[in-house]
């Protein structure tokens, strides 16, 4: 240290007023209190890091295809039977359906799977694969509320053999 800032300097005074015992601070304030002799401590916070934006967005992203997409792919299915309804009185042979209809319904329904049943199994496989528990609760409930109205309405029996006869032909 420089001469003229030794001189500027006060000598160190002991510091002779009676000091309390440091009380603990419970709550995060933002502000300790400290006696004088004590060493304040400057380690570093440490703070998580944010959750990955892609993964979150990955997250949204399958949420609205179910969520969006479900529905579509049922009123989808709806309408594409409904106009089969309309074509089978104009038809020749009312019993027989046309095969561009039956391979319409064919095509409406594994959409409706694919975006029913798929998606949110899938998407709980995925979050549980990124060990994600949150996002696999939650595609697995989604999987749950797609799968059990389905299923009731059609039994899997019927519907594995409806995918077969449109998959694979009659």
């Amino acid at each position: 240290m420089s001469p003229k800032k030794r001189k500027r300097r006060r000598a160190h005074q002991p510091d002779t007023t009676p000091t309390q015992a440091p009380q603990a601070n419970t709550e995060h304030t933002g502000t300790t209190q400290h006696t004088p002799g004590e060493r304040i401590s400057r380690t570093p916070v440490v703070l998580t890091d944010p959750p990955d934006r892609r993964i979150t967005a990955l997250w949204v992203g399958l949420a609205l295809l179910w969520a969006l997409g479900t529905p579509l792919a049922l009123a989808n299915l709806l309408f594409v039977f409904m106009d089969l309804q309309g074509a089978a009185p104009s038809a020749q042979n009312p019993t027989a359906p046309p095969p561009e209809s039956v391979d319409a319904i064919g095509d409406a329904l594994v959409w409706v799977l694919v975006l029913a049943l798929v998606v949110p199994a899938a998407s709980a496989v995925t979050a549980l694969v990124l060990r994600r528990k949150i996002a696999a609760i939650g595609f697995t409930t989604a999987l749950v509320v797609a799968a059990v109205p389905l299923l009731w309405v059609m039994p899997p029996a019927q519907l594995w053999d409806a995918l077969l006869t449109h998959l694979l032909g009659p």
